[in-house]
């Protein structure tokens, strides 16, 4: 272990910039572990430096060059490690072997709760040298109980906003849910957004028993009257000339009903500037 070529090679980039920038290499020097009063003078790049009497571990080397203008360059730095050396000559067999999981000594699962666990092995052999730790990762599964439970409930809430989040009773007819859930949309403004929503069981878990998320992506085109997807004055100019001429040519009757009441008057175009006014319908 006394040779350092692989350090050498990596920074052998820095001597050939300085060649191709200067017009050529006249020194080089290198030196470890930060110890710049210890540098040696090497002459060629890649090159070989003694590395005999340095200690196992983390060790630092750095290299700089000279052109021949006599200007250096920025000194590079690479970290190296020299292993701790175990003599397993005389090793002959396995004598003991450990098994714990998560930090517990054991090879029971039956106590383990439901969820996820790590499984972890070490060996020694009959000069007293453990192994390496070796882990890996399992789950228990929790039990799922089948319970006579029925859906009775749902909640919803658009965006991020889940402060404002909706809770409702399901239309059911015994284990059937019949009916339309009516969904509030005054609060939301004109453009896209999501819904998100969870169905309730009797037993009061949300949407069985992985609480799954549904969602859905809507674009909410209320006050959108001339389609161009904005809600400005504009929309306001199309619904007055639409609610004096009747002519639908470009218009949305549907984002043109601005308050909800069905059908399009001249309350649609007040709520329309109160929304323009406010921001909120």
């Amino acid at each position: 272990m006394n040779i350092l070529k692989y350090c050498l090679s990596a920074l052998a980039i820095c001597s050939s910039m300085v060649a191709a920038a200067q017009g050529g290499v006249t020194e080089r020097e290198a030196w470890f572990d930060f110890n710049f009063a210890a540098r040696q003078a090497i002459s060629a790049s890649p090159a070989s430096l003694d590395i005999s009497s340095l200690p196992a571990g983390l060790h630092w080397f750095t290299m700089r060059v000279k052109d021949d203008q006599g200007v250096w360059s920025p000194a590079m730095t690479r970290a190296f490690i020299i292993p701790h050396e175990i003599d397993n000559s005389a090793a002959t067999q396995i004598q003991r072997v450990e098994v714990w999981f998560d930090s517990v000594a054991t090879v029971d699962i039956s106590s383990l709760p439901a969820g996820l666990h790590s499984l972890t092995m070490r060996a020694q052999d009959d000069l007293g040298q453990w192994s390496s730790q070796k882990t890996v990762h399992f789950i228990i599964p929790h039990e799922e109980v089948e319970e006579d439970v029925e859906l009775v409930r749902y909640c919803y809430w658009f965006d991020d906003d889940m402060a404002n989040l909706v809770v409702g009773t399901l239309p059911v007819s015994g284990k059937t849910v019949a009916g339309v859930i009516e969904i509030d949309m005054a609060t939301v403004p004109s453009g896209q957004h999501t819904i998100h929503w969870m169905i309730g069981a009797s037993n009061g878990a949300w949407a069985g028993y992985y609480g799954e998320v549904n969602s859905m992506s809507f674009y909410n085109s209320r006050g959108d009257v001339n389609m161009d997807g904005d809600v400005d004055i504009n929309d306001v100019t199309a619904l007055i000339d639409y609610l004096l001429t009747g002519n639908t040519t470009g218009i949305d009757l549907e984002g043109a009903n601005c308050d909800l009441f069905g059908g399009v008057d001249i309350n649609d175009v007040t709520a329309l500037i109160d929304y323009l006014l406010t921001g909120c319908w």
